[in-house]
């Protein structure tokens, strides 16, 4: 499938995929509205304006344009804490924005984390430099954060503000700003701005701007196609990048120079893509997924149903499976992998009736037991895995295992090696099932539902979602990921085992610059993870494997090592 795609970029006379859904700011487009939305942040950015707003629709753009203000503003000595993670509480805050910043504190005290972050703003300044803190997915922040983070505009000196906050949020935040309750917050918000999706001149102009910048031709989509794109992406960046990218497919496989109206529509068809965008799920609900359903993430199905059938090597941030008692189902709409070939249909209906003879909340209690067996040596006590809910991220993190909830193709999955919680889905429609994928051994795969159990791989591709849950050691304390304009002892961690793993020379120094950048990109390429020059926990995973010291359980260690007899 990497030739595939090769062939795909070659026959197009194209450098790179233009359609890619990561952030890349070598590819922002700046419509009306986006244009304008960057002007107002480089002024924020470098005035020091206090709060500033910005929302829009999943997919508009809001994450792709601070990446490229973090860019533009790269040589202007300003501190950048990045929070992706927005669900924490008032500590929590305190402690991940000191992270970012690179002050070092393990206290748990708010007053002494305010005065080592007061301590640091004011050094930052008498060096002529400033911090600003970038909160993504602010719609989820409960009222006590948003109410810790005005706090934090109180710190300034006689003339001007020492931290900025820039909340990036769906719809919804501008309505948490607007309660009653939230006021004095909402008055300190110095600029607001909505990111709308794109009209249909502005997709025409995305579009082929977005081929330009690949090396391509931007008439390769002739105006009628760049119409119906428009009409069933509604301007949504994001969709219109997963629906021009199965257009492209089609035309190649189809032999077009150019895509039309019927190569459009074909992809939007085959991606169930509709003319309004769904809306993602709130956390709270995911959270609260029974055992056997389908994690439903609305903001990404679309973008699942393309990666598997190309076999893109792109994740996407997904909840933990939150067990409870019942055999209640949701539908996961997401691709099987490769179809099954007749000797293995047999076998799939083997697996199937094993999974629907056991209770869903047992396999999953099973699995995650088990998991936690081969990371610690020791399996939790049954009074933690019997508890309803069943929260899997919390009793990892009970025992220092970090989780990761992910979209994987099988070739990255054997490259991370390590074992995982897989969703199979059933011949139930709707109904899925957790299951411990614990070995890849000789063309073969085993899985742990009641007890291990060996399938072949064809017969699990079709049945495995292309989903993973799995825990990983973070052993730096990274805590985080990082990217350009990340500074401070965590920077320098990772920096020497960027060097360990021999991307990266010079001695570590603790800035996340060009160098390190690259560094990033020459590891993620080597290993066939999606290439941004960030590292991300599934790169902080790949790094800590390459330096091969760090004690961890294998997917694909030799038989051998098996310690149990597998079942047919």
């Amino acid at each position: 499938m990497i030739c595939r795609r090769f062939m795909y970029e070659r026959y197009f006379n194209l450098r790179d995929q233009p359609f890619r859904l990561t952030p890349d700011p070598a590819y922002l487009y700046l419509g009306s509205k986006h244009r304008e939305g960057f002007a107002h942040l480089l002024f924020a950015m470098r005035e020091g304006s206090g709060f500033v707003a910005v929302t829009g629709e999943v997919g508009t753009g809001k994450t792709t344009l601070v990446r490229a203000l973090l860019s533009e503003t790269r040589s202007d000595n300003i501190a950048v804490g990045y929070i992706f993670n927005p669900v924490l509480s008032p500590t929590e805050l305190l402690q991940t924005i000191n992270a970012e910043l690179g002050i070092p504190s393990r206290t748990t005290s708010k007053k002494q984390l305010i005065d080592a972050l007061n301590r640091f703003l004011l050094a930052q300044k008498a060096d002529g430099g400033r911090a600003v803190i970038i909160v993504d997915e602010a719609q989820n922040l409960d009222r006590e954060v948003l109410e810790q983070l005005r706090l934090l505009s109180n710190l300034e000196t006689e003339t001007e503000k020492l931290l900025q906050i820039i909340l990036l949020g769906q719809p919804e935040l501008r309505e948490t700003l607007d309660r009653p309750d939230l006021r004095q917050l909402s008055q300190r918000v110095a600029i607001r701005w909505q990111l709308d999706p794109l009209d249909r001149h502005e997709t025409h102009k995305y579009v082929q701007h977005r081929l330009r910048v690949a090396g391509g031709h931007e008439n390769l989509f002739d105006a009628r196609a760049l119409d119906l794109l428009h009409e069933h992406s509604g301007g949504i960046p994001r969709l219109i990048n997963i629906i021009a990218h199965r257009a492209m497919l089609v035309g190649f496989t189809n032999g077009r120079p150019t895509m039309g109206p019927d190569e459009v529509t074909s992809a939007a068809s085959e991606l169930g893509a509709s003319r309004v965008p769904l809306r993602p799920a709130s956390p709270s609900w995911m959270y609260k997924a029974a055992a056997g359903a389908g994690v439903t993430v609305a903001a990404v199905l679309v973008a699942l149903l393309l990666v598997a059938p190309l076999r893109d090597d792109l994740t996407s941030a997904l909840p933990p499976p939150v067990a409870a008692k019942a055999r209640d189902s949701r539908k996961l709409d997401a691709p099987h992998g490769a179809p099954a070939t007749d000797t293995s249909a047999a076998e799939v209906l083997k697996i199937e009736k094993r999974l629907l003879a056991t209770d869903p909340f047992e396999t999953t209690a099973t699995a995650v037991s088990r998991l936690i067996e081969l990371w610690t040596g020791e399996a939790p006590p049954k009074s933690e895995t019997e508890a309803d809910p069943l929260d899997v991220e919390a009793l990892g993190a009970r025992r220092a295992l970090s989780y990761l909830g992910a979209q994987l193709t099988p070739a990255l999955l054997e490259t991370i090696d390590l074992p995982a919680i897989v969703e199979l889905r059933t011949g139930v429609e709707g109904d899925t099932r957790f299951v411990l994928l614990e070995k890849v051994l000789n063309g073969m795969v085993v899985i742990r539902v009641d007890k291990p159990m060996s399938v072949s791989r064809p017969a699990f591709r079709r049945l495995w979602t292309g989903v993973v849950h799995l825990y990983w050691k973070d052993v730096e304390a990274f805590r985080r990921a990082f990217a350009a304009g990340a500074s401070g002892a965590s920077v320098s961690k990772l920096q020497s085992l960027l060097t360990e793993a021999g991307v990266l020379r010079g001695s570590p120094s603790g800035k996340y610059d060009d160098d390190t950048a690259a560094a990033v990109t020459t590891l993620q390429k080597s290993y066939g993870l999606p290439v941004d020059g960030n590292a991300s926990p599934l790169t902080q995973i790949v790094l800590y494997n390459a330096a091969a010291r760090f004690d961890r359980p294998s997917l694909t260690e030799s038989e051998s090592r098996e310690r149990e007899k597998v079942a047919p």
